[in-house]
């Protein structure tokens, strides 16, 4: 059932009407209506009847809805001709939404006709309907409302009358005694001011789901004492009691069990209930028993108010069976834990009221209005702040300053900041005098020192209290003494507060060195400069106070043997300690003024030394801290090293950030088995932390702004525990391979490491992982280990991998540059049997040969002129290039695996912020992996440059694959830059890693012992091809001019024959001729004589070849572009210019001569270029 408009009046103990009649005025006004009328009347039922017929059309009146309102009980009379008033209707739908909307009873009568036609719409109801519905055509909404009325009243219990089947007056007396039932059931006085109540019964109503048909239901409300639970109580009580046969309140359970015992309750329930004013128990357990047999098959509502024992409910509402279908039992407490230990499903809890609501109720109380004097509102605001929204201190605040000056409202509210009113102070302790000792102690610490602080904090000085804090917190939660918010943060309110500060204040009323703890700033610099201090104290806690400077002797904690906890923050005193307590288990002093502790400090206990800011120097021996967990020495200008901390076993966190001189640590740092915490950031002389690290319980490593910092130590074991390593503005240049060992490790901070080019391969085997590199985005995931097993990365080795940056602009003076990166590889062989490994290649030279656009055979460099890259290795000869556009290459080798060197070149030139180039190199020997290199380079903010990657493969010594057939080698690489990680981005994305455009991929070929060029071969030898298809298949091919004997010059020159006669065959068909043509036989085309003209080259050397090309140029005019003949002499590009002259349909024999003299006498010059390659 849903409530709907429900007003504060509702509330009242006091209705204007005990019962509404509705009817229809033809039908009975003069007949059953005018009968019950009356004897409503004789029984002192005050009763509500309109005496003026409405005429058809008139709406309800304004006095007629407060009529319904003021109503305790409704009785609609259906009748013949009820549904045919749209004035009937109308009152009934407000009816149903006043009265019981807001719990109260509504009684049917069916006066003549059948409860099914109302319910229905059948019979002179459906008619009525009908004609409505014909009428309010353009309202169908309306006519809807009226028919759920109807169908709603209709389903509710009531009374039903034939005529001739009893005597009226009969029927009459039957109604007129449940009504009497009903109104003498006694309200309860809800409240003076019933303010700020609606929506909280509002919700509880709607939890019950009267009406709904759930059998029971149990309903407990919680709260802070004062806060009003009691009164939402009985105002749930008056508005919905009359729906239940039987309906109890058992107020102050708390009290009159401690004072009359459970039985008295037992005994007035089933007075209330049963009518049993006689009925004796004796015994709570035969009590139990009764009320389950008397009650089993009623519909009760009870409510128990002020619960604090759970015997109290095991008495009076032990369970559902108790009571009959349809009961609700509400239950009042300030420990919500009782209600969960006693099987309570249901909760709500009463908050503290607004200020707008505050101000009302304050307002009512001080003035005796709700209207607030202009010249009073900053007092009364202040007075709203100090009550926190309680109920009860608005009330108390209220009524005590009715009738004062403003003057006398501030010296009151003055007072009760240190002494809070007593009336209040008494209600608010009873909760605390319900708690067990711990609990006790744990509620006054947080009362003086620990509210509105972190839940962690919080609970590690309790610990340092000796208090039992995690059940303790839960404790005083549960009895709503505090809350915990949605920052974690122990929140108290206020007035809680201040009762908890009044029970330590009261321990010694004049005398604040006599009481356990001390918070008030003048109370403790009182104790301090007058030596006040006894064994009574337990906790200091001074915060920035007034005080310029406290002037004191130094020897004022000498008498506090019992001090645990002693917290200075941001104050001055004239000079150190004499003397600190032994018994000290927390020494957190910012600004400490002494060089060292006192010689006498023998801190055994201690768990917390935190000195932030302070002037210390000297450390007493570590032996003494056995028991130290936390070590703060935060902005300590004057330390310089750490010392041995070995002999602190229970250290978790070490914090010495800003400490500018500090130099280095001892090695003992990094074997500190709880350390879970290790703060240094902003230390900005320290180069290292220790040479190696196993701290198994770091969760934390903050080393951020350690501009010196240059190397990080190995990991000499697995470390599942860290999380967070920050590494932000170090001077850091790379991480050791070791740093896989931290396989719990979920953010790595690099931020602004400019000197960092490289990732450890190990990183990758990091499940987790993120790489921040960049402020203000999110980081980077590297994780590849699904990729390695267990047993390969054990085996894993680290090759270095030459990366070299070429220019964005690339032009034809560039010739030699050095690789300028060397990068560590991290290299896992996939096969049990892989016989191939990675080798480190010289620093060598690449030497760039620049070729035009229409160069054939060599792969395309997009965005620039084209390459092609050659390692120059002092002393070592290259026996061959391959190359070909794409991401991986091939060869076929018979004997040995060949040494070779293998490269690629990718990128682009777009603009990316800090990013990381994910290299992947894989090795397949006959379609199984053997090999898998996984390297990275760190790209700063810039436009992506062309990379060029370079490292050597070579057979493991005496492991051949195979000595008789002829084996398949495919490498591959793989060139990505790494996005932020992105957690909801599709899986299927690969998180958005873009793959680099490839250009080219390359393989050279070395000179080795044993060797033979014979056995590499770069198109597959098994294919069927005949000598000259299969050097045509090999054009990529580039052999070293050393290498070049008379065999493979003819083998060269058969190639070049079989090129020039496709072309000149393909021109001579364009001009028009058959392909049979005896024409196309040319005599210049001789084998022999070619031969003949090569070997007379080489003895002279043609020295008047290069005039002869050079005098030609001018008669090449018109024929060949200005491109082509400036390239004309550049040896790899004679097959393309004739195959660009095909383009020309007149094709005559003088340009065939001069192209020969071209192509012959480029190919001499560079055969006779012996001694260095070609630039």
């Amino acid at each position: 059932m849903a409530l709907q408009g429900l007003r504060s009046s509702s509330f009242s103990d006091e209705w204007t009407y005990d019962v509404f009649l509705s009817f229809r005025g033809e039908d009975t006004r003069n007949s059953f209506i005018s009968h019950l009328y009356n004897s409503l009347n004789e029984k002192g039922i005050r009763t509500f009847i309109d005496k003026v017929d409405l005429q058809r059309g008139q709406e309800i009146t304004p006095a007629l809805i407060s009529a319904i309102q003021q109503s305790r009980i409704a009785i609609v009379v259906f009748s013949q001709n009820y549904a045919s008033s749209t004035f009937c209707l109308d009152e009934l739908a407000s009816i149903l939404h006043y009265v019981r909307g807001e719990g109260r009873l509504v009684w049917p009568v069916f006066h003549g006709v059948d409860p099914s036609e109302v319910r229905h719409h059948r019979g002179s109801y459906g008619q009525a309907l009908a004609k409505h519905e014909d009428r309010f055509r353009a309202n169908k909404e309306k006519v809807r409302k009226w028919e759920e009325a109807l169908s709603v009243a209709a389903n509710l219990s009531g009374w039903h009358f034939q005529h001739r089947s009893q005597p009226e007056y009969e029927f009459i007396s039957g109604i007129i005694e449940e009504v009497s039932k009903k109104i003498n059931r006694a309200l309860l006085h809800v409240a003076n001011h019933p303010v700020g109540l609606e929506s909280s019964v509002h919700e509880i109503i709607s939890l019950l789901k009267l009406g709904s048909g759930e059998r029971f239901i149990m309903l407990g409300i919680y709260g802070v004492g004062g806060v009003g639970k009691t009164t939402v109580a009985r105002a749930v009580y008056n508005l919905i009691g009359d729906q239940f046969e039987g309906a109890c309140f058992l107020a102050d359970i708390r009290e009159k069990a401690n004072k009359h015992g459970l039985v008295q309750l037992q005994e007035t329930l089933l007075s209330e209930v049963v009518a049993e004013n006689n009925l004796r128990l004796g015994d709570v357990h035969r009590g139990i028993p009764i009320i389950k047999r008397r009650l089993c098959r009623k519909t009760v509502l009870l409510i128990i108010d002020d619960v604090d024992n759970l015997k109290q409910l095991q008495a009076i509402a032990g369970g559902p069976g108790w009571f009959g279908c349809g009961s609700r039992i509400i239950v009042t407490t300030r420990d919500k834990h009782l209600l969960t230990t006693h099987g309570v499903e249901k909760f709500f809890e009463v908050k503290e009221l607004n200020v707008k609501k505050s101000l009302e109720l304050l307002s009512w109380n001080a003035f005796k209005n709700n209207r607030v004097d202009p010249g009073y509102r900053d007092v009364l605001n202040r007075a709203v702040f100090y009550a926190g929204g309680l109920p009860l201190a608005l009330e108390v605040i209220g009524s005590n300053l009715f009738g004062k000056t403003i003057e006398q409202w501030n010296s009151m509210l003055d007072k009760y900041k240190s002494i809070p009113n007593g009336e209040i102070h008494e209600i608010l302790k009873v909760s605390y005098d319900s708690l067990e000792e711990n609990e006790k102690e744990i509620f006054l610490d947080i009362a003086c020192f620990f509210n509105k602080l972190e839940m962690s904090y919080t609970k590690e000085m309790l610990y340092a209290h000796g208090l039992h804090g995690e059940i303790g917190i839960q404790l005083l939660k549960d009895k709503s003494l505090i809350k915990i918010d949605g920052s974690n943060r122990v929140r108290m309110h206020d007035l809680i507060q201040d009762m908890g500060r009044e029970i330590v204040r009261q321990e010694s009323t004049l005398e604040p060195g006599k009481r356990s703890r001390l918070w008030f700033d003048e109370d403790i610099v009182r104790v301090l400069e007058e030596n006040e201090g006894t064994e009574e104290i337990e906790i200091i806690m001074l915060h920035s106070c007034k005080y310029k400077e406290v002037h004191w002797s130094g020897v004022a904690f000498e008498k506090m043997k019992n001090l645990r906890i002693l917290i200075i923050e941001d104050v001055c005193f004239s000079r150190g300690p004499k003397y600190l307590p032994n018994a000290l288990r927390v020494l957190d002093w910012s600004g400490y003024p002494s060089l060292s502790l006192p010689p006498d400090f023998n801190p055994k206990n201690l768990l917390i030394l935190s000195l932030p800011e302070s002037c210390l120097q000297i450390l007493k021996s570590p032996k003494v801290f056995c028991s130290l967990c936390l070590l703060d020495f935060e902005g300590c200008k004057f330390l310089t090293r750490v010392p041995n901390l070995s002999e602190l076993p229970n250290l978790g966190g070490l914090c010495l950030d800003y400490c500018t001189n500090l130099i280095s640590f001892h090695e003992s740092i990094g074997f500190l088995r709880k350390l879970r915490l290790l703060s240094a950031q902003g230390c900005s002389q320290l180069e290292m932390l220790a040479p190696c690290i196993n701290l198994r319980s770091l969760e934390t490593l903050d080393l951020r702004d350690c501009s010196s910092f240059l190397v990080f130590p190995e990991v000499l074991g697995p470390m599942e525990n860290t999380r967070d390593i920050y590494l932000d503005q170090t001077a850091i240049k790379e991480l050791p391979l070791s740093i896989g060992n931290l396989i719990g490790l979920k953010k790595l901070y690099l931020r602004c490491c400019n000197g960092l080019e490289q990732l450890p391969g190990s990183i990758f085997i990091i499940p987790k992982l993120e790489l921040v590199l960049s402020y203000g985005s999110r980081g980077f995931q590297l994780f590849k280990g699904f990729e390695i097993q267990e047993k390969q990365r054990s085996e894993a080795f680290v090759a270095t991998i030459f990366l070299h940056c070429l220019p964005d602009i690339w032009n034809e003076s560039l010739t030699r540059a050095r690789f300028n990166h060397d990068l560590d590889g991290y290299c896992i062989s996939k096969s049990e049997t892989n016989f191939i490994q990675i080798f480190t290649l010289p620093h060598t030279l690449i030497s760039f040969v620049l070729l035009p656009r229409a160069t054939t055979g060599v792969p395309h460099v997009s965005g620039c002129s084209r390459i092609l890259p050659f390692v120059e290795e002092p002393g070592k000869i290259l026996r061959a290039f391959y190359a070909r556009s794409g991401s991986s290459v091939s060869f076929w080798y018979c004997e040995k695996f060949p040494k070779i060197a293998i490269c690629v070149i990718g990128g682009s030139g777009a603009e990316i912020d800090d990013s990381i180039l994910d290299i992947r190199l894989r090795v397949f020997v006959n379609d199984s992996e053997q090999l898998i290199c996984l390297c990275n380079y760190i790209v700063y903010k810039q436009k992506m440059a062309k990379h060029i990657i370079w490292c050597g493969l070579r057979c493991k010594q005496e492991r051949v694959i195979s000595t008789h057939k002829w084996n398949h080698v495919q490498v591959s690489w793989e060139l990505q830059y790494h996005r932020p990680y992105d957690p909801y981005r599709v899986i299927s994305d690969n998180n958005g890693i873009p793959t680099v455009n490839i250009d080219l991929s390359g393989i050279h070929v070395f000179e080795e012992e044993n060797s033979c060029i014979e056995n590499i071969r770069f198109t597959n030898p098994d294919n069927s091809l005949s000598q000259a298809e299969t050097m045509r298949n090999d054009y990529r091919i580039f052999y070293s001019p050393s290498d070049l004997s008379h065999d493979r010059l003819v083998q060269l020159l058969v190639q070049l024959r079989d090129y020039i006669s496709d072309i000149l065959r393909m021109s001579y068909i364009h001009s028009g001729h058959a392909a049979g043509d005896p024409k196309m036989e040319f005599p210049l085309l001789n084998f022999e004589g070619l031969r003949c003209m090569f070997k007379e080259a080489l003895n002279a050397k043609a020295p008047g070849l290069v005039p002869l090309l050079r005098g030609s140029r001018v008669e090449m005019e018109g024929v060949m572009t200005k491109e082509q003949r400036k390239e004309a002499f550049n040896p790899f590009t004679c097959v393309d210019v004739l195959k660009s002259l095909t383009r020309w349909s007149l094709f005559n024999f003088f340009m065939m001569k001069l192209t020969m003299v071209l192509l012959f006498s480029a190919l001499l010059e560079w055969i006779l270029h012996t001694n260095k390659h070609i630039n």
